[in-house]
């Protein structure tokens, strides 16, 4: 592997540190819990619909379209100077794309988080919850 190579990828890693510790940042200091009654009660018809929606081409599908490029990145908010600006990779934005999907639906945040965690066959990470909370606060406003 070149070198030129090399600081390609450790710039990208960088990258994606920063705006996980932005998107955290964020949401810690905006927060705002979105675990209300007016939430779609979750049957085992709707969860199995939502989890089908949410594979291959499906209404809440932000996945497959970004296949090969899930490590691309892209402005997702614009801040007052260029160090306030925020970036995500694509694999990023299908999360919060997602949530927001879902949030939009009525679904509330403590679903939201078992059906990814259902999806991926894995609990739940971190930084995935930091940005499942950012899609949920965008869908609010």
């Amino acid at each position: 592997m070149s070198n030129i190579h090399k600081k390609v990828i450790f710039k990208h890693l960088l990258k994606t540190i920063v705006t996980i510790g932005l998107l955290t940042t964020i949401t810690t200091a905006f927060a705002q819990t979105n675990d209300t009654d007016t939430s779609t009660t979750i049957t085992a018809d709707v969860k199995s619909k939502i989890l089908a929606e949410s594979k291959d081409g499906g209404r809440f599908d932000f996945w497959t379209p970004i296949k090969g490029h899930e490590y691309d990145g892209q402005r997702i908010q614009t801040g007052a100077s260029t160090k306030d600006n925020i970036y995500a990779t694509n694999r990023e934005i299908a999360v919060i794309k997602w949530a927001y999907a879902l949030s939009k639906s009525g679904i509330k945040k403590s679903d939201i988080i078992g059906f990814y965690e259902e999806l991926k066959g894995r609990k739940i990470r971190r930084d995935e919850i930091t940005l499942i909370d950012f899609g949920i606060k965008k869908a609010a406003n």
